[in-house]
């Protein structure tokens, strides 16, 4: 009995920390254990080695936090390291916003290994860095096979939106959005035409940022006029 007692109160803590409510695996044993109970680790693991892959990145170990609930991901600076915190799983609701969640913090991970004044660079200057993980982590993630829009949906479900865009690490949601829109339809314009931008979430970020695109569009319109104009 007591070891059907631990392999229950096993079975109970591996489950937990990965899903809302509680399920028991069956026919567990020894030999099947991570098989049954790591589905969503393998998962994670395979994305962020695939984009590893295929962008050709240096070494960056992934690691998900099973205890952790809080809802976050980070790369550490000194060991490129990236963890996946157990309590973000729940809001990602597919394989192209897992890609855009491991391609940003492996933008992170990658910018470390310029050396230790880099690091200082980055820990200063941490809102500038963002940005640039965002933009990196598109390329990363269209190159490996993933939409990018799904930047853009994680970024309007989960980032924060402050009423003032000062102090702190981050930037805004809506500022981050942005960039990430503009990049796209410069550089990956066929995207917005993609499925993905029917959710609810890429509908939301672009209903409430109208004003924001359509000034990009005609600031976009008028260099490209001027251009011809130098053309000729």
């Amino acid at each position: 009995m007591k070891k059907l007692l631990v392999l229950f109160s096993a079975i109970l803590i591996g489950s937990s920390v990965l899903a809302n409510t509680v399920f028991i695996e069956t026919g567990l044993n020894k030999d099947n254990f991570w098989e049954k109970t790591g589905k969503q680790e393998k998962i994670i693991a395979n994305i962020g080695y695939k984009i590893i892959n295929a962008n050709g990145l240096k070494q960056a170990p992934i690691e998900v936090e099973r205890t952790s609930r809080i809802v976050n991901a980070y790369s550490m600076i000194f060991n490129k390291k990236v963890y996946i915190s157990s309590g973000l799983i729940p809001y990602i609701d597919n394989d192209d916003e897992m890609a855009y969640i491991l391609s940003h913090e492996l933008a992170h991970s990658m910018e470390a290994y310029g050396g230790f004044l880099k690091t200082i660079s980055i820990s200063g200057n941490s809102k500038k860095y963002e940005y640039k993980a965002d933009l990196k982590a598109i390329d990363y993630m269209v190159k490996a096979g993933y939409n990018p829009i799904a930047a853009i949906i994680v970024a309007n479900k989960l980032f924060d939106e402050p009423l003032w865009d000062w102090g702190g690490s981050h930037p805004k949601a809506s500022k981050r959005m942005m960039k990430m829109y503009e990049y796209i339809y410069t550089k990956y314009p066929k995207y917005l035409s993609s499925s993905m931008t029917s959710s609810i979430n890429y509908r939301n970020f672009y209903n409430a940022q109208q004003d924001e695109i359509k000034k990009f569009h005609a600031d976009l319109r008028k260099r490209q006029l001027k251009q011809q104009k130098e053309d000729i």
